[in-house]
């Protein structure tokens, strides 16, 4: 794929800092974060608004599953309402069920692990902007 010079109008290849034409600085499109959208300065590795590595997939949205309708007796296997805190054929008391996927708090720490990372690189690269001009 080619863009146009805005200095000379040759056609020249979309990745190239330079026209090949007149040496001009080409016009960078803006870099974009993968998660939201929000335009990022060049050379930036995180999102200064969702903190998502620059490079990176898209973050899936995590899966917030319902609670479950019924309970079972872990004794006699009766189902009940969601809720039944004892089986009332054997008195056995019936547990929160627990199923096999993620619960949400495990993505939601997963996400908070995710952007405390990414924050911590976005405060070495400003530590060593702030050098910079020390």
């Amino acid at each position: 794929m080619t863009k146009e010079c805005s200095n000379c109008g040759a056609q020249v290849a979309e990745n190239v800092k330079f026209c090949t034409e007149c040496g001009g600085k080409m016009e960078q499109e803006a870099l974009k974060c993968p998660s939201c959208s929000a335009e990022l300065p060049e050379g930036t590795k995180f999102c200064m608004e969702c903190g998502t590595k620059v490079g990176a997939e898209p973050r899936a949205k995590p899966k917030i599953e319902t609670a479950p309708k019924e309970a079972v007796c872990p004794k006699c296997r009766k189902k009940f309402p969601a809720g039944t805190k004892f089986c009332k054929e054997c008195g056995t008391p019936i547990k929160p069920q627990v199923s096999g996927k993620k619960k949400p708090e495990d993505e939601v720490d997963k996400i908070l692990k995710e952007a405390t990372t990414a924050g911590k690189g976005l405060l070495k690269e400003a530590d060593s902007l702030l050098k910079r001009f020390r």
